[in-house]
């Protein structure tokens, strides 16, 4: 689902978002979890961070498409048909 987000998000051309979630997904959760959950859980919190990241990039994946889809048609001017028949 992450890299198919970030895949679809450069294709509408939001290249900004989509390198925003990547890095978020790899340098956030991906160097910050395994650094912070041994804390709590010990070693089992090496393990549980890449599932932790994944979950956690999901969340994010999903309202950054669900915020892109809705603004979608705000990008384009409105077409209106005016005519008489």
């Amino acid at each position: 689902m992450n890299k198919g987000s970030f895949i679809y998000l450069q294709a509408l051309g939001k290249a900004a978002a989509s390198t925003a979630l990547s890095l978020v997904r790899e340098i956030v959760f991906g160097v910050g979890l395994p650094i912070l959950l041994p804390l709590a859980f010990g070693l089992s919190g090496v393990l549980y961070s890449f599932p932790v990241a994944d979950v956690l990039t999901f969340a994010i994946c999903v309202a950054v498409i669900v915020y892109t889809y809705r603004t979608l048609g705000k990008d384009r001017p409105e077409k209106t048909v005016s005519g008489t028949p």
